[in-house]
């Protein structure tokens, strides 16, 4: 796999995140849930590192189809907000909402909270529509602001919101 590409998790990775049913070994299960799109090959290699999974776990998910080796070069990150082989129409058939929920809030655990973060991402991995997702936007907040302040983890969670106000009204 290329350094430079940015793997993603394909549907049959999405539903092993939700069931479980492989029962991968503990550091492939964590890679697995830090696939997102947007992380490059070598920053996924870095990450496993840090989680003690196999050095060769990403081509291990790769040859078990729980994750596509084709994506986008670095050279053309996706922009902030667009959810980046993730999915962008909400689970329960409903309105963008989720899929901008999705992708903001994946966002700001990715960047503000890091591999901390990887149980707020589990939760949100596992939220089917968009009603799961704000009612998780207070657990987010509590945890940005230990990461950083309270006025800047409300000044987050209320352009969240503003964002999933402006595509119902789109």
């Amino acid at each position: 796999m290329q350094l430079q590409l940015m793997p993603a998790k394909t549907e049959q990775g999405r539903a092993e995140i939700e069931s479980r049913s492989r029962k991968l070994p503990g550091g492939l299960r964590s890679l697995l849930l830090l696939v997102d799109g947007r992380r490059t090959v070598a920053e996924l290699q870095e990450l496993a590192k840090r989680l003690n999974a196999p050095e060769d776990a990403l081509q291990q998910l790769l040859s078990l189809e729980l994750i596509s080796g084709e994506g986008a070069a670095a050279a053309s990150p996706p922009s902030i907000g667009e959810p980046a082989n993730e999915p962008i129409a909400p689970r329960d058939g409903g309105s963008n909402r989720f899929g901008i929920l999705y992708a903001l809030m994946t966002d700001l655990v990715r960047e503000q909270l890091g591999v901390r973060g990887y149980f707020f991402q589990l939760k949100l991995e596992r939220a089917q529509d968009d009603a799961a997702l704000e009612a998780l936007l207070p657990e987010l907040q509590s945890a940005l602001a230990k990461k950083t302040s309270m006025q800047g983890a409300a000044s987050a969670i209320a352009r969240i919101r503003t964002a999933a106000e402006a595509a119902d009204a789109a």
